[in-house]
């Protein structure tokens, strides 16, 4: 089991995990939610959070309220580790019939993994996806050739599509941006990495692969 998974990581608990709710009044429906063998997802701390467990979420469906429940617990008692779901596996297990073609073309774009309401309905059954719903992506992307490539081609699934997808390009080091953001072609970009975020050079973005962006 890696030292630190990444976001968006799909956590399963042990049977015996002293996880902790952020607010003690969620503690009941998240021990409902482990109870049917499903998952939390890990989400990002704050560099300066001195709390060394791992942060978790579970966000519950648009008919709970939307709510975002955070946990607490440690690496030792998790049981599984995943990545989220591919965009193959969500389109085999069936999406709205809006989105099939869509979903059919972006799958021709790139490679991705999904988080957000199509993955929690994939996983859990419950119903998250809605007409006013987007798709959440993550796409792993080695040299700035290959992410402006992406960005020129999703700018173009929207305008044919008529959907919204929002994600992040991940990038060899661990970080992950905003496709938006990065498409804005700004001087400087919000990086996210598991102990927090900041702006960095978009430049240097790649620099570690000897492509600048």
């Amino acid at each position: 089991m890696p030292e630190r998974p990444a976001r968006h990581t799909l956590a399963w608990l042990s049977a015996e995990a002293d996880w902790r709710a952020d607010v003690t009044g969620h503690e009941p429906r998240l021990a409902a939610w482990f109870a049917q063998g499903l998952p939390a997802m890990v989400a990002r701390s704050a560099a300066d959070d001195p709390d060394p467990r791992l942060r978790l979420g579970v966000p519950l469906p648009p008919g709970e309220g939307k709510q975002r429940l955070a946990l607490r617990v440690a690496l030792q008692d998790i049981q599984h580790l995943q990545p989220p779901p591919a965009l193959d596996q969500i389109l085999a297990g069936g999406v709205p019939a809006d989105w099939q073609a869509a979903l059919q073309a972006m799958l021709r774009l790139a490679p991705a993994r999904v988080f957000g309401a199509f993955a929690w309905q994939h996983l859990s059954g419950l119903p998250y996806v809605h007409a006013r719903s987007d798709i959440d992506l993550l796409w792993q992307v080695g040299d700035a050739r290959q992410a402006d490539l992406l960005v020129e081609r999703l700018q173009h699934w929207e305008s044919a599509f008529g959907h919204r997808v929002d994600g992040e390009l991940c990038l060899v080091d661990g970080g992950a941006v905003n496709w938006r953001e990065y498409a804005g072609r700004t001087r400087e970009v919000l990086v996210k990495r598991l102990d927090g975020a900041a702006l960095e050079l978009r430049d240097a973005l790649f620099a570690s692969t000897g492509v600048s962006a």
